[in-house]
């Protein structure tokens, strides 16, 4: 019997427009066969177009960055509080807003996708399309697989690999879980068969889609991940080794440097870039609206926590606030910090589309007490701007790109390698590069041992915040337990009536974290269909 897909025709030649699953699903404007879009070249690369959907981005009304101790939203909050006070469980992981934050629980999306992209391994060979393009689709979905099968196992730990068209959504299957390590060495498979495959940029018509530069920097991320202290209790040296050659392989990548200006690097085309989701006006998100500040008709989305704030450091002593001889005057507590941290964050007095922020009380125009109300402001005290394109309008979608790979990260990847290699000097140097960003300048670290791991860890922090990072950063680092127990906190401006400002600390959330969220719970629904034969992570009932 042929197998039918049914898609709208003026919909599949869309560049990443719907997802594969429901360009396999859709109800017939018109009908074809597998074999119609399997032996013909533009049908075929629109079925691989529709799979770029299969990875998370950051563009969500709830970002990931409210999970943890970046921001705090008021919007999705339900899933992201589960979260943040330690209530997610097999039952409950399934109830996230799929509107406003679908990227974190990924179990049954992605198996969706890979249901798909395992369709179009078993059919490709015989595909009677153009051998060039074949081969280059093959390669996209190498990619696509192993980001999909990378951020799996970076929530969940092992999972099932899966080969064939097989839907682990259907009623009943018995699929036991892979080992952490068979995943990566899967993904790493993936991922040099690609690299071989495609070209190593891709740019013009292509830009935005897999390319081989874009699977080194995906394996160097993988290959870290699998040398940090939750997935390498052991501290074997051989898996630090990897990851730093990877990470080195791709600092010493043509064509690529650090931008001169942090700020704009997350909205113009730069050289830092090496694999981004691109974005149109018809197919766009809406950034602006979700995370302005509520008096200019934002709907102060994800909101900064002091928690992150008080870890900016002081540009001219290089040291946090609270330490001794930083320099901070809490009177002015806005002043003289971290360049990132004007580049990140909307403060009190900050600058936004033409005129200061105002999140005092009584009455600024972004606290509660303005003219807008109440149900979009700051519990924080703090908006978000990175990201925000203050030449792109709240009421229309905007086109800001997400990054997935940039250069910084992986001088940092590289600086965390040699660390627990023993390389502190490597490991500073690397470290110099990201804060001696023309921008930027902060004090070179001089630091070592412990001291030195501090320093690195917070300029991830700092240099990759809002990125997507730190959740993971905290877990596989092994300290979420720290962390994502101290309560999420904000800060009340009081302005007085000499027109001086008083900041008081707030709590904004009290936090919880148990030792079994350092992976999530594989749905209940999940363990049920596979009649047992998928093992719960540790510790969920």
């Amino acid at each position: 019997m042929k197998k039918y897909i049914y898609i709208q025709l003026c919909l599949i030649f869309s560049l990443l427009c719907t997802s594969c699953n429901d360009f396999l699903d859709r109800k017939p404007l018109d009908k074809m066969t597998e074999d119609d879009v399997f032996n013909d070249d533009a049908l075929l690369a629109a079925y691989v177009n529709a799979c770029y959907n299969a990875y998370p981005t950051g563009f969500e009304e709830a970002m990931m960055s409210s999970t943890t101790d970046e921001t705090y939203t008021r919007h999705g909050k339900e899933s992201s509080i589960i979260v943040s006070k330690g209530e997610m469980t097999p039952d409950n992981i399934t109830t996230f807003d799929a509107g406003r934050f679908s990227n974190f629980n990924y179990w049954e999306k992605a198996y969706e996708y890979l249901r798909n992209i395992n369709i179009f391994f078993e059919k490709i060979d015989g595909a009677n399309v153009s051998k060039d393009l074949k081969s280059r689709l093959t390669g996209e979905m190498e990619f696509i697989r192993a980001f999909i099968y990378s951020n799996l196992i970076w929530r969940f730990g092992g999972v099932p690999i899966v080969t064939h068209s097989f839907a682990l959504g259907d009623n009943n299957y018995s699929l036991p879980r892979n080992s952490y390590d068979e995943c990566v060495d899967y993904i790493i498979s993936d991922l040099n068969d690609a690299i071989n495959r495609l070209p190593a940029k891709m740019e013009g018509e292509n830009s935005g889609r897999a390319s081989a530069d874009a699977c080194k920097a995906l394996k160097a991320r993988v290959l870290l991940y699998a040398a940090s202290p939750l997935n390498n209790p052991n501290n074997d040296k051989s898996k630090w080794e990897k990851a730093r050659d990877a990470s080195l392989e791709v600092i010493n990548l043509p064509g690529y440097e650090l931008a001169k200006d942090y700020r704009s690097l997350f909205l113009e085309d730069n050289k830092e870039v090496i694999f981004k989701r691109e974005y149109t006006k018809a197919n766009g998100h809406r950034m602006n609206l979700f995370n302005s500040p509520n008096g200019y008709d934002g709907w102060g989305g994800n909101c900064p926590l002091q928690n992150i704030v008080d870890d900016y450091e002081m540009k001219l002593t290089g040291k946090k606030p609270a330490e001794e001889g930083s320099g901070y005057d809490p009177k002015n507590p806005y002043q003289g910090r971290d360049p990132r941290f004007y580049a990140s964050i909307l403060y009190n007095g900050a600058m936004y589309r033409g005129r200061p922020v105002e999140v005092f009380i009584p009455k600024g125009k972004d606290s509660s007490q303005g003219d807008i109300g109440s149900w979009n402001t700051s519990l924080t005290g703090y908006y978000l701007y990175k990201f925000m394109d203050e030449d792109q309008s709240l009421s229309e979608t905007n086109t800001q790109p997400w990054i997935f790979f940039r250069l910084a990260e992986f001088y940092l990847n590289y600086a965390e390698a040699e660390f627990y290699l023993g390389n502190e000097e490597e490991c500073r140097n690397a470290i110099n590069r990201v804060r001696n960003r023309e921008s930027v300048k902060m004090p070179a670290v001089i630091e070592s041992g412990d001291q030195l791991l501090e320093k690195l860890r917070n300029e991830r922090r700092i240099e990759l915040a809002f990125e997507n990072h730190r959740y993971f950063d905290l877990r596989r680092w092994r300290i979420a337990e720290v962390y994502e127990n101290i309560d999420a906190k904000g800060i009340e401006v009081v302005k007085k009536d000499d027109g001086t400002f008083s900041y008081n600390p707030i709590t904004v959330l009290e936090r919880k974290f148990l030792p079994q969220h350092y992976l999530l719970p594989i749905p209940r629904s999940e363990i049920i269909k596979s009649n047992n034969s998928l093992i719960q992570n540790p510790y969920y009932n």
